[in-house]
C-alpha cells in the first residue's frame, strides 16, 4: 500500500500506525504524530490504527535544546 509520509509517497506492508514507524526508526513516546487528520500526543498507543492507502502520516519530533 501506498501512504504518503512528511509529504512523500512511500510503499509500505505495515498494517498499523505504530508498525509503520517502528520501521521507520521513530519513537512514537517522543513524537507527535499528526495521521489522517487527527493529531495524537507522545506516547498515544497507536497499535490499533490501522494504515489506509494514501492517508497522510507526518511526525514531529521533540527535541530539547539549550
Amino acid at each position: 500500500m501506498k501512504i504518503k509520509y512528511q509529504g512523500e509517497p512511500v510503499d509500505t506492508t505495515a498494517k498499523t500506525v505504530a508498525e509503520f514507524l517502528s520501521a521507520q526508526g521513530v519513537d512514537p513516546a517522543k513524537a507527535i504524530v499528526e495521521y489522517d487528520g487527527e493529531v495524537y500526543a507522545p506516547g498515544a498507543d497507536l497499535s490499533a490504527l490501522a494504515l489506509k492507502a494514501e492517508a497522510p502520516l507526518d511526525v514531529f519530533k521533540l527535541t530539547a535544546g539549550g
